[in-house]
């Protein structure tokens, strides 16, 4: 799978650069979809949501900045989730996304991906 930095040989390591996780800046592209996503589902302050393949957690991060919204962020490489966890916001899980049946059936407001 693809991983931050992964074009310089840093896997999870280039979250703190802009074109890192995705070779070039499109934090403005996905905050956009975020923004218009989030207000499509009106989703109560508080409301508990899982980003599947979250990455460094900037869309949480968003998320919760912009609608008061908290989550837990779930991604394969354990340097993006160790990254995420000392500089997003919510919950930030290590683990294979293939493989989430521990998680209760209504555990979650919402799932996003941009994986």
């Amino acid at each position: 799978g693809r991983a931050a930095g992964s074009g310089q040989g840093r896997p999870g390591r280039g979250c703190e650069e802009p074109a890192s996780e995705w070779r070039e800046d499109l934090r403005i592209f996905h905050k956009c979809v975020l923004v218009v996503v989030m207000e499509r589902l009106q989703l109560p302050p508080g409301a508990w949501v899982l980003d599947w393949g979250a990455g460094c957690g900037h869309k949480l991060a968003w998320a919760a900045q912009l609608f008061d919204i908290d989550g837990l962020g779930i991604d394969l490489v354990e340097e993006s989730i160790d990254w995420a966890r000392q500089h997003s916001m919510g919950q930030f899980c290590s683990l294979d996304g293939r493989y989430v049946e521990w998680l209760p059936d209504d555990a979650f407001d919402a799932v996003m991906s941009y994986a």
